[in-house]
């Protein structure tokens, strides 16, 4: 029997529970609809993940902080793409009172416009502290050129629009996307359903939902992009489109890539790193979402190598048309198996399972539902899967010191 439970409030906010039986702690996670693609200066929910922490509930930031170290709370406030974001840990004891403090967060911040100044500030040294992590750099620039715009959007924010905004720009932006509307709130570990409901009912009985408007997908930059930095290593990032989360060959897309790439027996480490010795990291990932879902692939290697290496990861995801032995599906079903399981046992991991399948599918699973769903994947649905895919065409972003000469027909597979 599964312990998911859901509610619709009146205004629009879903709220998901799991009852996880043996632990002692309860971790939330609730996200607004505020992502920087919302945005009309790309930075102003940026901005916001800041200044909503310098007070809250009618409490100073000091007093708040206070109160939620009182209970030994340990939260995070993000803003991401798509949605800004609220999370924290804690003992299940103090959940009813966690939930208050965190959501204030979210609905009743006080943005002072005399704490905006040092907002920029730190936004600003984030943005530049990329330029000290060059594979994050490839990363960021890899989602601007393949994903459609506004979605393409860093989530650091852009340094200029983040210097020109103002506190008007930066409240409006709260006023108008921070609404219950696709508001989702998980929460999972030592809680009660019924109680949670209650509680969650009278602190949003008077959030209003605003019209935000929905933002439709644009036009993409795909195909070879150099970003050149005087450096003695080259950063490789490669991306091609997937299946949706809702597509039912999601679960056989994850597994083929798992073993493209997902871990030191994968083809990928197997045979660029340690038979070629081209690079001293690869790896590639699935990425599953309700849109835009996609699978990155990143190298790091020197200038030597690299168009060597650019060709090998190429070579090796072409050949996954022609099948994974028996062996290759059986070691990868156990691991993903394991950390399933893994995941499982940890409340912060589940609270964001759940945030994710409402999303993204817009239902939930149970863990018994994810390991039922490996158990359904078969090596022969997995080959007649890879036989048939059309990667499409690839972008990729590399940065190093010198151009790199690239056939064009090599990313059109």
């Amino acid at each position: 029997m599964s312990n998911i439970q859901q509610h619709l409030f009146a205004n629009g906010l879903v709220l998901i529970t799991e009852s996880i039986s043996g632990v002692n702690t309860a971790a939330l996670n609730w996200g607004v609809r505020a992502g920087v693609a919302y945005n009309a200066c790309d930075g102003d929910s940026v901005l916001l993940a800041e200044l909503v922490q310098r007070g809250a509930l009618g409490l100073t930031a000091k007093e708040h902080n206070d109160e939620l170290d009182m209970l030994g709370i340990k939260r995070q406030v993000s803003c991401g793409v798509e949605f800004f974001r609220v999370s924290g840990i804690m003992l299940g004891s103090h959940i009813m009172q966690g939930i208050p403090l965190l959501g204030g967060y979210l609905l009743q911040p006080k943005l002072p416009e005399s704490d905006l100044a040092a907002c920029k500030s730190l936004v600003q040294q984030s943005i530049q502290s990329l330029q000290d992590s060059p594979a994050h750099l490839a990363a960021v620039a890899l989602n601007r050129h393949h994903l459609t715009s506004p979605f393409n959007r860093s989530a650091y924010g852009n340094s200029d629009q983040v210097n020109s905004a103002t506190i008007e720009s930066v409240r409006g932006v709260y006023g108008q996307l921070f609404t219950p509307k696709d508001s989702i709130l998980g929460v999972a570990g030592d809680v009660n359903h019924a109680q949670v409901v209650e509680l969650v009912e009278k602190m949003t009985s008077s959030w209003k939902t605003s019209s935000n408007t929905v933002v439709e997908g644009g036009s993409t930059d795909r195909g070879v992009h150099w970003i050149e930095q005087d450096s003695s290593q080259v950063h490789l990032g490669f991306a091609f489109d997937a299946p949706n989360a809702s597509d039912s060959n999601a679960i056989v897309e994850s597994v083929a890539i798992s073993v493209f790439g997902g871990a030191t027996s994968g083809r990928l480490f197997t045979h660029v790193r340690q038979r070629k010795s081209l690079c001293y990291s690869v790896s590639a990932q699935f990425a599953p979402s309700r849109e835009r879902s996609v699978v990155r692939m990143h190298a790091g290697t020197t200038p030597e190598r690299a168009e060597e290496t650019i060709r090998i990861c190429i070579e090796q995801l072409y050949e996954m048309r022609n099948g994974i032995t028996k062996d290759e599906f059986s070691r990868t079903i156990q691991r993903l198996k394991s950390r399933t399981v893994m995941r499982g046992e940890s409340t912060s991991a589940r609270t964001n399972t759940l945030w994710g399948d409402q999303y993204a599918i817009g239902n939930t699973k149970s863990l018994a539902d994810r390991l039922q769903e490996l158990d359904d994947v078969t090596h022969e649905s997995v080959n007649e899967w890879l036989k048939n895919r059309d990667f499409g065409a690839l972008t990729l972003v590399y940065l190093g010191p010198d151009e790199i000469p690239i056939d064009g027909d090599l990313l059109v597979l």
